[in-house]
């Protein structure tokens, strides 16, 4: 299987979110102390549109500021077996958890996060903006990704001010660590988007600053935000080069896993059998060694890594080298565990997943397909994030030939209607400012 193409243009989302716009002003105004130790590449402009050849780079400027300167910006049983899909259409805004998660982010309480962070004690202030950075990253992973961007801004901002009062030593190294955490943060709600171009640029800011501060977790965080936005964009090889530049940067543990796996993923898609077979062997033996209290909740995370990523990055892996029983046989550990917990993105991505490795077989497994790509889109249904969108897409491509059949019809008018919602899943004018007001 050749590495994930981009989507026909046909289902382009603005290169540009509104709410990624305050975050990539940000990340241009930031110069750090500490030089890049490998170039970042930016291509391209969004995870939906095809880059734009003869782009140039534009890597992030480096002074001699400080980093506080600088930032002044800123258990389930084995497989049970796939559920049959409902009778009943989807309904727009029909997730739950998105409606109450929303609900909850536009409350007063943290409408003003710079004034609560400015008016507090420093330790008491980094504890709240570490409390605000917690919930967030509980809630990325069933919230539409607007609203986590929205809401990281708003968090930065709060930094910004923070960043301006006298903070000792220790706190200092807190807050700037915070400060890494919200743009790594901030680069996967941007690449959920659909903007590769600032969730590149917050990838490599987040990069810089564990630099700064020391911290090999921050690091290999980014790097592995970094190389999914790169293989979402087809571009494996650079997903590679990311994640082993994480590898190096870290010692074992949760992220060590993490990166593995996005390693793992990149061969497939390079077609290194060998590599990749060898890379997922090692993620299984790696999640052994890691204690239920780190496992966390799939997703991005900065000191946890749920076993259950391992069978399902292996099953992107087994559908990458065409091997659609090795594939299921992934599949059968990860969906039942998946399909127990909030994660709408890693719910839909694995079913599609799998529909692309059956719909090698033709008319055989078409039936299979339609009903795996239709449970996807309800699972993300008032949820539209770049993941699960590029895969509905390479499957509509996939079944193209057989669009006489009614079921594929049925499919690929779901998706194009589940598309063209995303623009109603942005925040609510009057429940976060623009990112561009101070």
């Amino acid at each position: 299987m050749e590495p994930p193409p981009p989507p026909p243009p046909s289902c382009a989302a603005p290169a540009r979110h509104p709410y990624a716009l305050g975050f990539a002003a940000f990340a241009r105004r930031s110069e750090l102390a500490v030089p890049a130790l490998l170039p970042v590449a930016h291509h391209g402009e969004a995870a939906f549109a095809p880059p734009k050849p003869g782009t140039p780079a534009r890597p992030l400027a480096v002074s001699t500021a400080s980093v506080a300167d600088a930032t002044a910006a800123t258990g389930v049983p084995a497989a049970a077996g796939l559920r049959a899909p409902s009778q009943q259409p989807p309904r727009p805004g029909g997730y739950a958890g998105a409606t109450m998660m929303t609900a909850i982010l536009a409350e007063g309480q943290i409408m003003e996060v710079s004034d609560v962070l400015a008016a507090s004690p420093v330790d008491l202030a980094l504890e709240r903006a570490e409390d605000m950075l917690g919930d967030l990253i509980a809630a990325h992973e069933r919230t539409p990704p607007a609203h986590i961007l929205a809401q990281t801004v708003r968090l930065r901002r709060g930094l910004d001010r923070l960043a301006r009062r006298s903070v000792p030593g220790p706190n200092a190294r807190r807050r700037d660590l915070l400060t890494g955490r919200v743009a790594v943060l901030g680069a996967d709600a941007a690449f959920k988007l659909g903007d590769n171009a600032t969730a590149r640029s917050l990838a490599a800011l987040g990069f810089r600053v564990g630099q700064q501060v020391g911290d090999g977790a921050l690091c290999g965080s980014a790097r592995e935000i970094a190389a999914v936005g790169e293989f979402y964009a087809g571009r494996p090889d650079e997903a590679l080069r990311l994640a082993r530049d994480g590898l190096a940067c870290v010692d074992d543990g949760p992220v060590q896993a993490r990166l593995v796996c996005q390693a793992a993923r990149a061969l497939a898609a390079l077609g290194d059998v060998r590599g990749a077979a060898q890379s997922l062997e090692q993620a299984y033996d790696l999640v052994d060694l890691i204690p239920p209290d780190q496992w966390g909740r799939p997703g991005p995370a900065f000191e946890t890594f749920h076993p259950v990523e391992v069978p399902y990055h292996a099953t992107t892996a087994m559908c990458l080298l065409g091997r659609p029983k090795a594939a299921e046989d992934h599949a059968e550990l990860a969906l039942p565990r998946l399909d127990a917990m909030e994660v709408p993105g890693f719910r839909s991505v694995i079913r599609l997943d799998l529909a692309l490795a059956l719909s090698r077989q033709g008319r055989l497994e078409l039936e299979r397909v339609c009903t795996l790509a239709t449970e996807a889109i309800e699972i993300s249904w008032g949820r539209t994030v770049a993941s699960v969108s590029i895969r509905a897409d390479q499957l509509l491509t996939a079944t193209r030939g057989h669009s006489e059949v009614r079921a594929v019809r049925n499919v690929a008018l779901m998706v194009r209607e589940w598309q063209r919602s995303a623009v109603d899943q942005r925040p609510a004018p009057g429940a976060v400012m623009a990112p561009g007001d101070r």
